[in-house]
């Protein structure tokens, strides 16, 4: 026989196992998001590291100036395992190169009178650009993850299982000064 105090536990009960069931499969697609946002994000980086190699071998840019970016763009795709700590360094010496070397209009423009040489300042720019949008989206991402593996119940219960704490990707995504014009290009 049923009472009301048994309806009432078993109503708690269930509701219990939705929440915790709801919050396990909402854990699981946040750690989905950012696997992907993740992968996503290091396509555009290498993207970028292409395109700055493409740049640095067009025949009218500064044999210096072809140098520095050749040398910093294939340091970062030599580079074998997407979330070290070097990958980091790597990329921010990359986006400091291009910062450096990309800061001036007049310096842009120059490379610019070159077509093939517009196209990939555009597509550089273009990429820039997507690496920003990539790294707030994973950001956003591993905060909502980190939200919710840091309730009492999520903890308490292990519905994270055995997967990794989830990482911000920390590293210099600023666009140079000279390439802000080229996104429309």
């Amino acid at each position: 026989m049923m009472t009301t105090q048994n309806i009432l536990l078993l109503a708690i009960g269930c509701l219990i196992v939705w929440y915790l069931s709801h919050q396990a499969g909402r854990l699981d697609r946040l750690h989905h998001r950012i696997e992907v946002s993740e992968l996503a994000l290091h396509g555009q980086l290498n993207r970028r590291a292409g395109i700055v190699a493409e740049l640095a071998s067009v025949a009218s840019i500064d044999p210096a100036l072809s140098a520095v970016w050749g040398d910093a763009a294939h340091d970062v795709l030599a580079l074998e395992d997407d979330s070290s700590a070097s990958r980091t360094d790597t990329e921010n010496e990359l986006t400091q190169v291009l910062v450096a070397t990309l800061d001036d209009d007049e310096e842009v423009d120059e490379i610019s009178r070159d077509p093939f040489a517009a196209k990939l300042l555009g597509e550089l720019a273009h990429a820039a650009n997507r690496i920003q949008m990539g790294r707030r989206f994973h950001a956003d991402a591993v905060r909502d993850c980190l939200e919710i593996r840091n309730q009492t119940l999520v903890r308490l219960f292990f519905l994270a299982g055995h997967a990794p704490m989830p990482r911000t990707i920390d590293f210099d995504d600023q666009i140079p000064a000279g390439l802000r014009d080229s996104r429309n290009l």
